[in-house]
């Protein structure tokens, strides 16, 4: 399914993909690396529950680095094509980068896809929209005020 061809719902007053569960985040880290002022690095481990889909979004202005833990998560940046990622792989997010379709593609039914999602971002992001600014659904028209 593209993202095109998706039907993105608020449901519970969460945005979701033709009813399908949606990622489940925890926070490892955050830092503030000296050499980097004004930064944050962030580590979140993301897990997608089977048949989990995340709506289309963005991720206000950071670099983001997606590192495979387990299963397989197909994603989609900007205008490219698709692309699986498997455990031991990982994908990289520019900042300004549209992630048009993300999704849990293993080949089990109930099985789970997680991967570190390793983020460098404005300080005052964080400070201004909590953990929560890091992903900016499509649907909520930008980052809220």
């Amino acid at each position: 399914m593209s993202a095109s061809q998706s039907n993105v719902t608020k449901e519970n007053g969460e945005w979701v993909i033709d009813g399908r569960p949606r990622e489940k985040f925890k926070l490892l880290s955050h830092h503030h690396p000296p050499n980097i002022p004004g930064k944050s690095v962030i580590t979140l481990l993301v897990t997608l529950p089977p048949n989990a889909a995340t709506p289309p979004h963005t991720h206000s202005g950071a670099a983001v680095l997606g590192l495979m833990v387990r299963g397989a998560s197909l994603n989609q940046m900007n205008c490219d094509e698709p692309t699986v990622y498997r455990e031991g792989e990982s994908f990289y997010e520019a900042p300004g980068c549209h992630h048009v379709r993300s999704e849990n593609v293993c080949e089990g039914p109930a099985e789970e896809a997680s991967f570190y999602a390793v983020f460098i971002v404005d300080d005052e992001v964080v400070e201004k929209y909590g953990y929560e600014g890091l992903v900016v659904m499509d649907a909520d028209g930008g980052k809220k005020e």
